[in-house]
């Protein structure tokens, strides 16, 4: 019987090895309940003191107890946009200073919410639906007494548009110390803007940003995914589904990444939809399946507002109990700590950065060098003038340690630096 030629052996190796890969690739994934197969995301903590300088909560009902779910066969539907509206307001005035940033799924919808709260920018087409509270304030009222002013993410005019509303929501806040930005998920605003300190005490997320699902170039993806997994065993591509609600925590992800943006910063990230809040079910290493999707720093710190009647349901998990009175009182409590807390962060940053310059003074900077050639720092040998070797390579004399006679000429009577490299140290015998 003719053996299997060598090169042939080494193909069904390989072969064996890959679909190896690709089933140690489907395990990794289910173990780590990410939606990322391969590679495995690089995840990694916060820099801060989580309990102590972010409020992460999620809310899945309106103030009247019915469910909040932002999703677009809910638009329409009479009551919801007001409601929505009034609980938005809500959070923005249980935060007491500073800006706070608020998401929407999309600009047709930031349309709709401004059509929606603001009388003057309402078309000749809207509906005849009161949306006023008992004191006849409008949700835009509410926002602007509260936070001075709301600015809208420009959907058009460019970089310089863009420039001007973000440059005009910074001053807003150093003069005023308060604004409100409605912004757009994928957004300029959402990616690659820092809205440190008093820019960002609150971030709010409203519904979950799935890509448009009838977008051609989305169809294609999903449908490209499904095939290669189906015809060609590619288990470490995402099914289409899932690939599509990765995009979303994506873009998620950028948003919440707007609020803390160094170690002594702080502030509140609300996510309003009920598809965000734990529901009790079975939690893997302790992570709820509603925030398994999350950034790995925010996981495990997610709580849920939820009404007393219903804490029954949540045993065991991180909650808001009292309903909207209860979340009113937990942002009193947590921004009057916070600040305390963020102060003493930075206290000791300050002390940590002056002690370092004081014992770089005290060992003097010039002690160490670089060489090159050994691609290490070295230290760097002081020697008396009467012991100098004038051969020795690389004799520097700092104009510091320089004396000067009294008709301004420089004398050898103070010490002379050296930095030699190690190789140029070496003695002849060593070479």
């Amino acid at each position: 019987v003719a053996s299997t030629p060598p090169a042939l052996k080494i193909d069904a190796s390989i072969l064996s090895n890959d679909k190896q890969g690709m089933k140690d690739d489907d395990e990794k994934g289910k173990r780590y309940g990410r939606l990322q197969i391969t590679p495995r995301p690089l995840e990694a903590n916060h820099v801060i003191d989580l309990p102590k300088q972010l409020l992460a909560l999620s809310i899945g009902h309106f103030r009247d107890g019915s469910p909040l779910t932002v999703a677009y066969k809910y638009y329409s539907k009479k009551g919801f946009m007001y409601k929505l509206g009034d609980a938005i307001a809500s959070v923005v005035e249980s935060i007491p200073k500073g800006g706070i940033l608020i998401f929407v799924p999309s600009y047709s919808f930031l349309k709709k919410c401004t059509d929606a709260w603001n009388p003057t920018s309402r078309s000749r087409h809207w509906s005849d639906e009161v949306l006023e509270d008992d004191l006849g304030r409008t949700i835009w009222d509410r926002l602007t007494e509260s936070k001075t002013r709301v600015i809208l993410e420009p959907n058009s005019g460019g970089q310089e548009m863009f420039e001007e509303k973000r440059n005009e929501y910074v001053q807003r806040i150093k003069g005023r110390g308060s604004c409100v930005l409605l912004a757009v998920f994928r957004g300029k605003m959402s990616e690659g803007v820092s809205f440190n300190d008093d820019n960002a005490r609150g971030v709010i997320c409203v519904g979950l940003p799935y890509p448009n699902a009838r977008d051609r170039s989305v169809e294609a993806k999903r449908a490209y995914n499904d095939e290669q997994r189906r015809l060609r065993g590619r288990t470490n591509l995402l099914p289409g589904m899932e690939w599509y609600s990765q995009q979303a925590y994506r873009a998620l992800a950028q948003a919440l990444g707007r609020c803390i943006r160094h170690a002594a910063d702080y502030g509140a990230v609300i996510m309003m939809d009920s598809r965000h809040c734990d529901t009790g079910g079975a939690r893997v290493n302790g992570v709820s399946p509603a925030h398994r999707n999350l950034p790995k720093w925010m996981r495990h710190h997610m709580r849920n507002l939820v009404s007393s009647s219903g804490y029954a349901n949540y045993q065991g998990t991180n909650v808001v109990c009292g309903g909207w009175p209860g979340l009113a009182t937990e942002m009193a409590r947590f921004f009057a700590e916070a600040p305390i807390h963020a102060a003493s962060v930075l206290a000791k940053q300050q002390d940590s950065l002056k002690a370092a310059k004081e014992r770089a003074e005290k060992q003097g900077s010039s002690n160490h060098y670089f060489d090159g050639r050994s691609g290490k720092w070295c230290p760097r040998v002081i020697i008396t003038p009467q012991t100098a070797d004038p051969c020795t390579p690389n004799i520097k004399k700092p104009d510091d340690l320089k004396s000067t006679d009294d008709d301004g000429a420089g004398s050898a009577t103070g010490p002379v630096i050296i930095s030699a490299s190690p190789a140029a140290m070496k003695t002849p015998e060593a070479n």
